[in-house]
């Protein structure tokens, strides 16, 4: 860890993809308004803030968008709260013909991630998703792509976690050495 002025945020260190949710604790508009007031002051290419966040919280629409998520997310259907992420593939920045929005999107779902452990919350972005199903339950327009899916809530009992889930709830996820991550100047083998 780093000291001093050298210091990372708390949220930054805290931060991780938790699975263990309380689905008897409800988040609050307020706390899912700042979650959302952080993504949407991400930066982004050319200023486009190609983003656009369907927040699900009905229980009959989560039962429906649960239908739409991989096995191996069985852990998310207790969130209180499921944020898709959508953007058109052509919303973003036009610069050097590179798909930019999937960066803006990613820069505003960490905002997100980091307020959401300033609040107190735990949170976890997924991959594991069918775009049809999930597409058909929120409405979204054929020209948008859903680029993310991320859960929010209070943490909470993990023993509904499998086995594999469990082990990794109770460890924190290790970070490559910076040495072996960080170049001066050039790559450096």
């Amino acid at each position: 860890m780093l000291e001093g002025i050298h210091t990372i945020l708390r949220e930054i260190e805290e931060r991780r993809s938790g699975r263990a949710y309380d689905p008897d604790k409800p988040v609050s508009d307020e706390m899912i308004n700042s979650i959302l007031e952080a993504g949407r002051r991400a930066p982004s290419c050319g200023n486009a803030q190609a983003w656009n966040f369907i927040v699900i919280r009905d229980p009959a629409v989560r039962e429906k968008a649960n239908e739409g998520m991989s096995r191996g997310n069985y852990w998310a259907a207790r969130a209180p709260v499921m944020i898709i992420v959508a953007a058109r593939p052509d919303g973003g920045c036009p610069a050097h013909k590179l798909p930019y929005f999937m960066m803006d999107v990613g820069l505003a779902v960490e905002n997100m991630l980091l307020q959401g452990v300033h609040l107190g919350l735990i949170a976890h972005p997924t991959a594991g998703w069918r775009e049809e199903v999930l597409g058909e339950v929120i409405g979204l327009p054929e020209e948008y792509r859903i680029a993310a899916v991320v859960f929010f809530g209070f943490e909470g009992d993990a023993s509904h976690l499998s086995e594999k889930h469990l082990a990794q709830e109770q460890i924190r996820s290790p970070r490559r050495p910076f040495e072996e991550v960080v170049h001066w100047d050039r790559w450096q083998l």
